[in-house]
């Protein structure tokens, strides 16, 4: 695991040196650490390791829960990316206001067993 090689990947997100996927014009994301895990107790250190390193960086961030998301969604409301889809994918985000950028960080566990860190960088305001 090398958190510092994560950081620089964060940063390359954060201006623009790594560029956005195809159809992700609005955010930028990335996995972080290694793949797979050997297990979810260690995904989730990382991400608190993760999240340690930012918040000495940028302060404490702030923390939600997608639950919200996930029912404003199904009453028809739009909630403009990435929101929508870190509200279908996660439980929980930290995240961060960085001159003009959100960094959010969080785990998606959608594939039984399998988590992921995922960090997305984005100018889209949360709704």
């Amino acid at each position: 695991m090398d958190i510092a090689k994560d950081l620089a990947l964060i940063d390359g997100l954060r201006t623009g040196v790594v560029p956005a996927q195809p159809d992700e014009d609005r955010y930028r994301q990335a996995v972080l650490g290694p793949r797979p895990w050997r297990s979810a107790e260690d995904c989730y250190a990382y991400e608190a390791a993760m999240a340690e390193r930012l918040t000495e960086r940028w302060g404490e961030p702030s923390r939600w829960g997608t639950t919200t998301l996930v029912e404003r969604a199904a009453r028809g409301e739009p909630i403009p990316e990435p929101w929508g889809m870190l509200g279908a994918v996660a439980t929980e985000l930290r995240t961060w206001e960085v001159a003009g950028h959100w960094v959010v960080l969080t785990v998606v566990d959608q594939d039984a067993g399998h988590p992921q860190v995922h960090v997305v960088v984005t100018t889209t305001d949360p709704p």
